[in-house]
């Protein structure tokens, strides 16, 4: 009786769990989405430069800067090459998250900007979505953790009646 209770706790808890995946993508969505729409302010800037005097070229831009004799457009060449590769990243990052949850999921595990996951979870917002693809999500989690439980639960009493078994046959002598 007891084990059938905690059972059904830790389904419950697999369940918030599950619902918390489809949730910390979306917070990391929507961190991406914010920073890429930051950069692309500053971007369509120097883009502007570039269709203007460069036929929108944005890496002949960063070579002009970085071939500049003024220092200052030098030095310039620096965070215009950070902006460049951090549109080029963010941009990556937001095609990646338009696939299936279980590909967005590994691709966050995986591959995803360390500094923005890690700054997702700090700024993480736990909540309980009541979307479908969360419902469905909770109700795997709860699933898979029942059948790991009962599978754990099955082979310690096959162990047990094993080991209880081999000292039964046993006889003592005196």
């Amino acid at each position: 009786m007891l084990r059938r209770y905690f059972s059904l706790l830790l389904a419950l808890a697999a369940a918030l769990v599950g619902v918390q995946i489809p949730n910390y993508v979306t917070q990391y969505q929507q961190r991406i989405d914010a920073q890429y729409t930051e950069a692309m302010i500053y971007y369509r800037e120097y883009q502007a430069i570039a269709d203007t005097y460069l036929n929108g070229d944005m890496q002949a831009l960063l070579a002009a800067h970085e071939n500049s004799d003024n220092d200052i457009f030098k030095a310039e060449a620096v965070p215009l090459r950070t902006l460049i590769d951090r549109v080029e990243l963010l941009s990556y990052e937001q095609q990646q998250l338009q696939r299936a949850l279980p590909v967005q999921v590994w691709f966050i595990a995986t591959q995803a900007n360390p500094q923005i996951r890690q700054d997702t979870w700090r700024m993480y917002s736990y909540n309980v979505p009541m979307t479908t693809t969360a419902v469905v999500t909770a109700l795997v989690s709860a699933v898979l953790t029942l059948l790991l439980w009962d599978a754990c639960w099955g082979l310690l009493g096959w162990g047990w009646r094993r080991v209880r078994g081999a000292h039964k046959g046993r006889r003592v002598t005196p």
